[in-house]
């Protein structure tokens, strides 16, 4: 990676033969150049390639690799310089900038679905064989200081890392027995035949009658005695209407996928406000959608797409103390949303659907072993319900440092993911995500040890309502030939009402 800078310091008085003095100051800034570098990588620090003067301005020429970045070498110096030549001179900054910024990001083999989307972003961007450019003009100081770089930086990586992850084999590393599996049809198609689901006038949205209630009852209830009360989590009720302040911080989220969101937008409470609504529709018998834009506030929540986000905001900027450590708690009361778009299909991709949410911090020993732990405990689950199954290692959406190695080394697995086998068309379909965070999120929501240990944070999803379409998948729906932890749960089931269409 390298970076190359054209800068611009502008003071308050004329700089005119003050070029020894500032060639001094420059020549003894190498230290301050390097500080931060890890040991052994101070070539990929940065250094200064050139300057002038003209008038009150510097013009500095910059050049770094991935540490001690050229933007960052720059405030620094602009700092020393305001500094030194304040003292001397009663002379003051009056501002920093970057004329031009080059800055090159070492790729290779990207998928071509990257590079076109890397090319996308809102600055010149140029894709080579070996290499991205990014090209800058006229950055100011607040966007300097405000990171803008590194997170331009960071989205070009995250996309290449993204995309070549779809392309990217799965990783098993694990997989259960191989199962006979006498029921071969979709599960989507007979629920709908049998009525244990109907209609519903959202796409991506299903009402479930009592069949299939009971069964995801039974499974979630397994779920918590087999994995929640032995690990000693605690059931909490997590709000499902999260602040836009709140979703800011997760991260990947509003930054990553804002597409795959529902906003809410609040009403004012005034019913005077509604009176030409109300009046429209009593006329027309239509919605007057036009109308409720112009009434509703801007958004200003979204629909829990992850559904762990307040346990976070719970220790949002405090302190913990790690003796207190670990907390453990899960969640099952409500939906979670995700807008799906075209991508919605069957009992596979919904847009409103059940989890049981399992969210931990502690310190980072802690919470390798709780994700460890329940990952063990979902396995020995799908055991006992019969269900054929296999693990693989992961990289989430949010962080770019996945597996490391084989995957032997669970501290180094920043996901687990587990599938069941669809017997009716061979595929696999994602159960249960098991997350460790590591500061990711200890560090977006401002979390602290009182006395500066590292705590990490983890969450483990159980996609209830797949759980519940890969069990129907495997063993269909006759309750007699269902497993023994399952029918006793459910018991009888009852007729479904039929409806005359």
């Amino acid at each position: 990676m390298r970076f190359e800078l054209k800068a611009r310091l502008a003071f308050s008085g004329d700089l005119k033969g003050l070029e020894d003095e500032i060639r001094a100051i420059l020549d003894a800034a190498g230290p301050l150049l390097t500080k931060g570098a890890p040991k052994g990588k101070e070539t990929e620090a940065a250094r200064i390639s050139g300057w002038r003067t003209i008038a009150n301005e510097l013009e500095l020429e910059l050049e770094s690799g991935r540490y001690v970045r050229a933007h960052d070498a720059l405030l620094r110096l602009a700092k020393l310089l305001a500094t030194e030549l304040g003292k001397r001179h009663k002379m003051g900054l009056r501002g920093t900038s970057a004329k031009e910024y080059r800055i090159l990001l070492p790729i290779a083999e990207a998928p071509a679905e990257a590079l076109a989307e890397i090319k996308k972003l809102p600055y010149e961007v140029t894709v080579g064989e070996s290499s991205v450019e990014i090209q800058l003009k006229e950055v100011g100081e607040a966007d300097l200081r405000n990171r803008v770089v590194d997170r331009l930086v960071s989205m070009v990586e995250e996309v290449i890392s993204r995309v070549s992850a779809k392309v990217t084999e799965p990783k098993v590393v694990r997989e259960g027995p191989k199962l006979s599996h006498s029921f071969k049809e979709n599960p989507f198609e007979v629920a709908k035949k049998l009525g244990w689901i109907r209609d519903f006038p959202g796409r991506g949205q299903w009402i479930y009658e009592e069949p299939y209630a009971k069964l995801l009852r039974a499974i979630e209830d397994i779920i918590i005695e087999e994995v929640a009360r032995p690990l000693k989590f605690e059931e909490v009720m997590l709000p499902k209407l999260i602040p836009l302040e709140v979703m800011q911080r997760m991260p990947g989220y509003l930054d990553g996928v804002p597409e795959g969101m529902y906003y809410v937008s609040p009403p004012p409470r005034d019913p005077e406000a509604f009176k030409d609504f109300k009046q429209k529709l009593k006329l027309t018998k239509r919605v007057p959608v036009e109308e409720l834009k112009r009434i509703l506030k801007e958004p200003a929540y979204v629909l829990a797409p992850a559904q762990c986000e307040p346990f976070y905001e719970t220790f949002a900027f405090s302190h913990v103390r790690i003796e207190d450590l670990p907390v453990k708690q899960f969640d099952r009361s409500g939906w979670t949303y995700r807008w799906e778009g075209g991508g919605v299909e069957g009992l596979l991709r919904t847009q409103e659907f059940r989890r049981v949410e399992f969210v931990f911090l502690g310190s980072p020993e802690d919470v390798v072993s709780i994700r460890d732990a329940v990952v063990e405990r979902s396995i020995r689950v799908l055991d006992k319900l019969k269900m054929e199954w296999r693990l693989l290692v992961a990289t989430p959406f949010y962080m770019r440092e996945g597996v490391v190695g084989d995957g032997s080394d669970s501290s180094k697995v920043a996901t687990y993911d587990v599938e069941v086998l669809l017997p009716y068309d061979g595929s696999w379909l994602e159960i249960g995500s098991y997350n460790v965070h590591k500061t990711k999120f200890v560090e977006t929501f401002k979390i602290k040890e009182v006395k500066g240990r590292q705590v990490w944070t983890g969450c483990c999803g159980f996609g209830t309502s797949r759980w519940v379409v890969g069990f129907l998948a495997q063993h269909g729906f006759e309750p007699s030939r269902w497993p023994d932890p399952v029918r006793e749960r459910v018991g009888s089931l009852p007729p479904v009402a039929k409806v005359v269409e």
